[in-house]
């Protein structure tokens, strides 16, 4: 099977998969939620298969490449799908994730093969460069993606919180999680987020100044990260010293992410301006 029918039959059952999970979600049926979560974790296989079928193929590093790591963030959201379903079942994530990672999976093959490498540092040593900057970039990806989960769980708890004292919500009529769930999911997947940001952002600046021999430079490039970091940790700074809850909770999440956004977006453009 050559890449391209494959990358189509990746596509075709994660697609197939949101879809059944959608319906499933809506409808109530049990049945068909397991169905639809067994052809993502299918889809994930397959997934697998065509990065390795790539990697051969073209004998490029999976984080050379821009493309490269649209489809690893495509991988991860799935992934990190996969076991958040587990731990909370029949939950929203269901009808959120996959078309994320449906999205990154579509931008690994439109977006340009730009080269991301930081080469001054791999020259120094390239088995253990290529190990730190797996490190880095999982550990940063994973951080972000668990905000974005945060900030979508905030703005469902907005939502369910404005439909319940408005009384539009007929809660034995829908399946959803009770606030108090929505608030401490928010603050573990927060916790975990910036516990995995802060080990990339550690990595990054290593990484920074052995490619720099050792000169330390500071630019937008480490101060967006390192910006996103600060908000999270005055949140949970201020969630553990004044037991912040509920809504404030919630925007103060939606806010991290939109700095979250903007340093990913930033480091995006400066691959894209470096062709």
């Amino acid at each position: 099977m050559n890449l391209s029918a494959l990358f189509s039959l990746v596509f075709g059952i994660y697609a197939l998969g949101w879809l059944v999970c959608c319906l499933s979600f809506f409808s109530n049926e049990k049945y068909g939620d397991k169905w639809g979560e067994r052809l993502l974790l299918l889809g994930l296989a397959v997934q697998i298969l065509y990065i390795g079928m790539d990697y051969l193929a073209s004998g490029d590093f999976l984080f050379d490449s821009l493309s490269g790591l649209f489809l690893f963030l495509s991988f991860f959201t799935i992934a990190i799908f996969s076991i958040l379903d587990k731990k909370f079942p029949n939950q929203i994530f269901k009808i959120i994730f996959p078309p994320v990672g449906i999205f990154f999976l579509v931008l690994s093959v439109t977006i340009s093969d730009q080269a991301i490498v930081a080469k001054q540092f791999l020259d120094r040593s390239t088995t253990f460069g290529k190990f730190m900057l797996i490190s880095h970039a999982s550990c940063a990806m994973l951080g972000y993606l668990l905000f974005g989960v945060a900030c979508l769980t905030s703005m469902f708890y907005l939502y369910q919180e404005d439909k319940i004292k408005s009384k539009k919500l007929l809660l034995q009529n829908v399946k959803v999680p009770s606030l108090g769930f929505l608030d401490k999911l928010n603050y573990k997947v927060i916790t975990v987020g910036f516990l995995f940001l802060s080990v990339g952002i550690l990595l990054g600046i290593n990484m920074k100044i052995v490619a720099s021999n050792g000169e330390i430079a500071f630019s937008l490039r480490q101060a967006f990260p390192v910006a996103t970091w600060a908000i999270y940790a005055l949140f949970l700074i201020d969630r553990f010293i004044n037991g912040l809850r509920g809504k404030v909770t919630a925007m103060w999440s939606i806010v991290g992410f939109l700095a979250a956004i903007t340093s990913f977006a930033y480091e995006v453009s400066l691959l894209i301006e470096r062709s």
